[in-house]
């Protein structure tokens, strides 16, 4: 039995999404964030590790072997020991990839991996996958694809949480993308879905992990998207009757693309709006005009149609993964007729 530690730039692990590294252990934060390993031996055990959490907010896992699902896992304990893969009885091949996927929000809680354990040994993996396309995705539960578990009226959980079956996520698999997640359930851009100010994307998107460590800064030169897809308003659209929130809504929107741009000069962005607010698309509609007319390039404006519950269902009021396959869909045609995909 081998042990191995977690290692920012370690050669024996591959990561995807904003990752913290602490005393050898990689926390898995934002949803479909990920750490991938190249085994060749008989079995793979982790320690897992999270925080002090309610049932309902516990982590989900979802685990892979060769790019298939192998098994899922809700970390309801503080800090277990699993074996996350066993070589099946009476098979030789000895070398698998596995891939452990958080695809559940940071903002209710993070999984730490650490404590690596191989009957065998860990090959070499590259970080980066070469030639692909690079995404961010930023919203709120819809990119996070709450509800796709859930039944139609459902209470909040993210046990109905599957960022994995987000329009993002499908969009990733699709076109192949090496794509990361910014999104918080409930957030807005200028206030959160109960007017507090405090609950906004920008405040969080410049920390690596703001709900696990409020002092570490994200450094953005780490990763350099080609596609920035901004899905925000949905949360501030239920306070528009306040004209102070409206005309605070329109300049933080206004001020968060020029935030964007600043870190990632070279970036189409592209904003999305309309499933689950069709209102809020006019008032994003007239702040992204502004800001062509002052000379801002390379930014996009796409409008998804209100999700259709009675035709396609939806799960705690929020998109169904029929809805987060078409919206898919819907964005894929775009960035294919704009030559965002070259």
């Amino acid at each position: 039995m081998r042990s191995y530690n977690l290692e920012k730039g370690t050669d024996i692990a591959a990561f995807g999404g904003r990752v913290i590294f602490d005393n050898g252990e990689a926390i898995l934060g934002y949803t479909n964030s990920y750490v991938e390993f190249k085994v060749n031996g008989t079995s793979l055990t982790a320690v897992l590790r999270t925080g002090d959490n309610l049932p309902v907010d516990a982590p989900g896992l979802r685990i892979y072997k060769d790019g298939e699902i192998y098994k899922e896992i809700v970390l309801n304990r503080s800090r277990e020991r699993v074996l996350l893969w066993k070589l099946d009885e009476g098979e030789k091949k000895l070398q698998h990839t596995i891939r452990i996927v958080k695809i559940t929000e940071a903002a209710m809680s993070f999984a730490g991996v650490s404590g690596i354990e191989v009957d065998g040994a860990l090959e070499k993996i590259s970080t980066i996958p070469s030639g692909k396309k690079k995404f961010e995705f930023i919203g709120d539960s819809i990119t996070c694809g709450f509800g796709v578990r859930a039944e139609p009226e459902a209470e909040y959980t993210i046990r109905d949480e599957d960022g994995e079956k987000s329009y993002g996520a499908f969009l990733t698999k699709d076109l192949d993308l090496d794509s990361r997640w910014v999104s918080v359930s409930g957030y807005g851009v200028f206030t959160d879905y109960e007017g507090n100010p405090m609950g906004t994307v920008p405040k969080v998107y410049g920390y690596t992990n703001w709900f696990y460590d409020k002092e570490k800064l994200n450094d953005h030169t780490e990763f350099e998207p080609d596609v920035i897809v901004v899905n925000l308003g949905t949360n501030d659209a239920g306070h528009f009757d306040e004209p102070n929130i409206l005309n605070g809504f329109k300049a933080a929107y206004e001020s968060f693309l020029y935030t964007l741009r600043t870190y990632h000069k070279n970036a189409a962005i592209l904003s999305v709006i309309g499933t689950l607010s069709p209102g809020t698309f006019d008032h994003v509609e007239k702040v992204i005009t502004k800001m062509k007319e002052d000379g801002f390039d390379n930014l996009y404006l796409l409008e998804l149609p209100e999700h259709d519950p009675k035709k396609d269902g939806m799960g705690s009021f929020h998109p169904s993964a029929v809805t987060h396959r078409k919206d898919a869909d819907r964005i894929k045609e775009f960035l294919n007729s704009n030559n965002l995909l070259v």
